[in-house]
């Protein structure tokens, strides 16, 4: 008799294995939900607004290099504003005096840019691009961008 209570206590029942088993199987899937919510996640709307405005702040800089040495200007000066921090976008007047403007998904860039001579090195000008956009009724957001170029004499 007591053999045949050792065998019954010995081992697992088919329920505990089902029970092992859709815990198991629970949380693997748990794991897959939130692998998948990770790669499928998309960044907040104000960043990829930022990602965007950088990108056309670097296309209008590219755009600046193609232009010829001698010709090489500042946009409209209305666009313009002076503050404690040095020069920044007027963004009051950025919608009449911006050297261009974009709208990408329902929002309009405005792209405004500074071009000076170094005072130091003649054939050095300082190109700084600011792109400034705003949505709806919320405060402007700008990025920019500041590169040099130099007369290759060429």
């Amino acid at each position: 008799m007591e053999r045949r209570r050792k065998r019954r206590e010995e081992g697992f029942s088919l329920l505990e294995v089902f029970v092992a088993l859709l815990i198991l199987s629970l949380g693997i899937l748990f794991l897959a939900m939130v692998q998948m919510a990770a790669l499928t996640a998309k960044p907040p709307f104000s960043s990829s607004k930022a990602r965007t405005a950088t990108e056309l702040a670097q296309e209008a800089i590219d755009r600046l290099f193609q232009v010829p040495w001698g010709e090489l200007r500042s946009s409209h000066p209305d666009g313009f504003q002076a503050g404690p921090e040095g020069l920044s976008p007027a963004f009051s007047r950025l919608a009449a005096s911006a050297g261009d403007s974009v709208t990408v998904q329902g929002t309009t860039y405005y792209r405004v840019w500074q071009v000076t001579p170094d005072p130091e090195i003649p054939n050095l000008k300082t190109i700084t691009v600011w792109c400034c956009w705003r949505s709806g009724k919320s405060s402007w957001r700008q990025t920019m961008l500041v590169t040099q170029r130099a007369d290759a004499g060429y």
